[in-house]
């Protein structure tokens, strides 16, 4: 039998159903993280996050990495 729950994402406070008894029909599905995404989520966060704020730090995490590839390349030319 499938286990939902009702949870709230610990970053935003959005309501969203957690369903880890039917992973292919969770909002978190399909989702793929890194293993730095996953250490930065398993120490900052105690639980699941809604679907909108684990895209959110993938694209934050993904574009600070490129934005800090991009100021060390800058401060070459200084």
């Amino acid at each position: 039998m499938a286990c939902h729950e009702t949870k709230h994402c610990p970053k935003c406070d959005k309501a969203f159903e957690c369903k880890p008894g039917n992973i292919t029909q969770c909002q978190c599905f399909g989702l793929t993280l890194t293993e730095p995404e996953k250490e930065y989520m398993q120490d900052t966060y105690k639980d699941c996050l809604c679907s909108g704020c684990l895209s959110t730090i993938k694209y934050e995490m993904k574009y600070s990495k490129i934005k800090n590839k991009m100021l060390n390349i800058l401060s070459i030319f200084k």
